[in-house]
């Protein structure tokens, strides 16, 4: 995996004229007030990126992107982000992607994509580098994403813009086969659902815990040797209702194991849902749902189910945008070969947000946020089941 990426690099540097290209950075830096539990980053069981011990200010991340031209109808994109000082790789691949984009001759147009990219599952993060622009912390459903999901192989792209020819709908449809996601479910698994903005960087880790104790995985390798595949379709109204869903099956032969990232092939598939409505007077209402299951070990004796589901308002009012979130998340263990317990989680979450855009490139975000959850595994860390975690963040996002 890691030679394609040098190839992606290669060919931007080689083929892309100065003119033709374009650099993007950020820097958000936040402070901080937290009451979490240990966070997941640290081996706990927290549900936020930023624990107790997290207070004062700290690093929200820092984005390198850049974007080009590099012959004929060929586009190239790269983005690197840095999250914490403690990380694997200080500073790491996010996504990295060869576009194959024609110029369409009619209301029809397709692209092929060859790299690695988030499935587009989100309606949330409709910003540059995958970001969020209503929240600092995404919902629970897309932190996941984020955490354990890219599609690292190719995906092919097709939409009829019917509002350019006085249709009132555009729609379209997309289909990847991809590798390299073959651990992807571990985390919601043993650990279940998080809120944050960190995903998980392709070269990197995620500090997590399991019934080991803390640890680093490695989210992004190939272990069974089996292409995984993911289908969706989108429908958009000219009023401004977007309607958008997905099916994602890794087909990961949970028999199969990798002795170099300790770590079978989990088998994990979902299907997800989401409306999303952006009105001509700043209002943004978006409601998404995720459900699926995973499964890890011979004959799947480690399984899963898992659901989440948020709903989302915001409102632009002059340079400042409000948003209120409400999640709501649960997972289900069904099966172990060791006696005890199976895992449960149950968990709901409020988030309030004010953005203000102080200048093109300047904006001063507040969020409060408090999740509330119920997860037995808490007990191998000797803590109550029960928890109420609350943060407060103050940020400010430069952006060139």
């Amino acid at each position: 995996m890691r030679a394609l990426y040098l190839s992606l690099l290669a060919c931007a540097a080689l083929g892309t004229p100065p003119a033709r290209a374009e650099f993007e950075a950020s820097l958000d830096l936040r402070l901080l007030d937290s009451d979490g539990r240990m966070t997941f980053l640290d081996g706990g069981l927290g549900k936020l990126r930023f624990d107790a011990s997290d207070d004062g200010l700290r690093l929200g991340r820092l984005r390198l992107a850049w974007r080009g031209h590099v012959g004929g109808d060929w586009h190239a994109n790269i983005d690197l982000s840095a999250w914490s000082v403690d990380d694997h790789n200080f500073i790491d691949v996010t996504e990295a992607w060869l576009e194959w984009r024609p110029v369409p001759r009619s209301a029809w147009r397709s692209n092929v994509k060859i790299g690695a990219f988030f499935p587009p599952v989100s309606l949330e993060h409709r910003a540059p580098g995958w970001s969020n622009p209503y929240t600092l912390a995404s919902s629970a459903l897309n932190t996941w994403v984020g955490e354990e999901l890219r599609t690292i192989g190719v995906g092919y792209e097709i939409d009829h813009l019917g509002q350019q020819q006085d249709s009132a709908f555009d729609y379209g449809f997309n289909v990847a086969i991809y590798g390299w996601n073959d651990p992807a479910g571990i985390i919601v698994g043993n650990r279940g659902f998080a809120m944050h903005d960190r995903q998980t960087p392709l070269f990197g880790r995620i500090g997590t815990f399991t019934y080991g104790g803390p640890t680093q995985r490695v989210l992004f390798a190939e272990i069974d040797d089996r292409p995984g595949w993911q289908a969706g379709a989108y429908v958009k109204h000219d009023s401004g209702v977007e309607l958008r869903a997905l099916h994602y099956d890794n087909r990961g032969d949970p028999a199969a194991y990798s002795p170099a990232i300790s770590d079978y092939a989990w088998r994990t598939r979902f299907d997800s849902v989401g409306l999303r409505y952006d009105g001509p007077r700043g209002t943004t209402l978006i409601a998404q749902w995720l459900g699926g299951d995973t499964a890890a070990g011979p004959g799947s004796v480690y399984f899963w189910d898992f659901e989440a589901a948020f709903g989302l308002i915001a409102q632009q009012v002059g340079p400042v945008r409000l948003a209120f979130r409400y999640d709501d998340f649960h997972t289900t263990q069904s099966s172990s070969p060791w006696p005890g317990p199976l895992g449960v989680e149950r968990g709901d979450a409020l988030t309030f947000n004010a953005t203000w855009a102080v200048h093109d490139h300047v904006e001063l975000i507040a969020e409060w946020m408090e999740v509330r959850s119920w997860f037995n595994g808490r007990y191998a860390l000797g803590e109550e089941p029960a928890a109420d975690e609350r943060i407060l963040q103050l940020a400010v996002r430069l952006t060139l």
